[in-house]
């Protein structure tokens, strides 16, 4: 997948407005707090938390997707901390993030272990993540996402995935989703949101 082919352009491809299972559960996070965003893309999900007061960081691949997150984001009023990055070689740290907020970031499966064991060590205790992605059964809607079921995920791979997380939300379900012309229609997706034993 060429990324910046894909977000060549004026418009947005998924949209500028955030993702819907985020924006219901960004409630969760009362007062302003160290959140980290994968694969984030243009930013759209990265300026609403930044719109909210926290302190937020986004990575991503794509340096056209880059330079239009910092647009957003300046065209909202707000600042993100947007680096270029690949997942395979990320360092995530020790402890430091408040929440980690993963939005249709599909991976190999060897490679999606990894990052998620770096994502459980990367939290502090408490952490919040958040993860929404598309599972095997999009392929016959069609409406976005990828066409590989191996970048396609379940709900048992992540819980697997993940030894130190309570979670409090681990379900599939379908939905209607409008975002941008990269996804239209109705979806199913697993969504998951965990805090850190």
């Amino acid at each position: 997948m060429d990324w910046n082919q894909k977000y060549q352009g004026q418009d947005y491809f998924y949209g500028t407005k955030p993702n819907d299972f985020l924006k219901s559960q960004a409630t969760l996070w009362q007062s302003p707090k160290k959140i980290l965003c994968i694969a984030e893309g243009e930013g759209r999900n990265a300026t609403y938390l930044a719109s909210l007061g926290h302190r937020v960081f986004a990575i991503d691949s794509s340096s056209v997707a880059r330079e239009k997150a910092l647009k957003l984001a300046a065209s909202s009023q707000v600042t993100i901390d947007y680096q270029l990055a690949d997942l395979a070689n990320f360092d995530f740290g020790q402890q430091q993030w408040d929440a980690v907020v993963s939005i249709f970031c599909h991976l190999p499966s060897s490679l999606r272990h990894k990052v998620h064991q770096r994502v459980e060590a990367g939290l502090v205790q408490g952490g919040t993540f958040l993860l929404e992605a598309y599972t095997p059964n999009q392929l016959a809607f069609g409406t976005g996402g990828p066409k590989d079921t191996n970048l396609l995920y379940t709900p048992d791979q992540i819980t697997n995935d993940f030894s130190q997380i309570n979670w409090s939300l681990a379900h599939e379900v379908q939905r209607n989703i409008q975002e941008g012309t990269g996804h239209q229609g109705m979806s199913a997706v697993i969504q998951f949101l965990g805090s850190k034993k």
